[in-house]
């Protein structure tokens, strides 16, 4: 079986719709969505209704939190405040039936789905070094976590020795003598200097996890976002992957 996990869409649907397109190149059995279909960008109401529709499984991210009022947008910086304001007052009563029905966590095949953390996922901790992945091992029993959230696509495993190991390779063989954190990227707002979404595939078969890259149309999404008034650092930020 070949597995597709994708990730902080965050209302952008040129970045989601080239990556469903890829999805189907790819001949992806099924498909996982790990949270964030809104905030940022234009489109929550399209970009909800998509990941709804090819998705199996769809987790909660704190900007879907937000959106649906579970949560102040007071630890949020001031752009992602200000576009929550925007998302808040545009989605519609479609867009929150669906979203209210998101997980917050999902386990499958010894596998461990969470947005942000496995340590506490309603508190959304981020996890930005070796220390705080090394403490997520202790968090999920099962010998894969995957996750996303900070934007930033890699691979940690830990081994036997209990050595906790960071893996930047795009593509990585998981070992049987191993347990693995793998942070899948964002479709919609990359956070790792590459602009082009990112989304995961699993092959069980061959044991292999892949961070696909995705080209989409990075300037109609801006020209959209500054139609609708949405800050300029946020439209700037697309084009670097920052």
């Amino acid at each position: 079986m070949k597995y597709g996990f994708f990730s902080d869409v965050h209302a952008n649907l040129e970045a989601l719709k080239a990556c469903i397109i890829d999805f189907r190149a790819e001949k992806i059995d099924k498909v996982f969505f790990l949270g964030d279909a809104v905030g940022y960008g234009p489109y929550p109401d399209e970009c909800v209704k998509l990941i709804n529709e090819v998705a199996s499984v769809k987790l909660m991210g704190n900007h879907d939190y937000a959106a649906l009022g579970l949560m102040e947008t007071d630890f949020f910086n001031q752009y992602a405040a200000e576009s929550m304001g925007w998302t808040k007052s545009s989605i519609s009563r479609k867009t929150i039936e669906i979203m209210s029905n998101f997980q917050l966590q999902h386990e499958f095949n010894d596998t461990l789905l969470v947005h942000s953390s496995p340590k506490e996922p309603e508190l959304w901790h981020y996890i930005l070094d070796m220390d705080d992945a090394k403490e997520a091992f202790g968090y999920f029993k099962q010998r894969i976590c995957m996750i996303g959230h900070t934007h930033r696509p890699y691979t940690v495993y830990k081994d036997n020795s209990n050595e906790v190991t960071l893996s930047r390779q795009a593509e990585e063989i998981l070992l049987d003598d191993r347990r693995y954190l793998v942070n899948i990227g964002s479709v919609g707002q990359p956070r790792d200097g590459d602009p082009r979404s990112c989304y995961l595939i699993f092959d069980s078969s061959k044991k292999i996890v892949r961070h696909k890259r995705v080209s989409y149309d990075i300037k109609a999404t801006q020209k959209d976002m500054a139609k609708i008034g949405l800050p300029e650092y946020l439209i700037e930020r697309l084009a670097v992957g920052r």
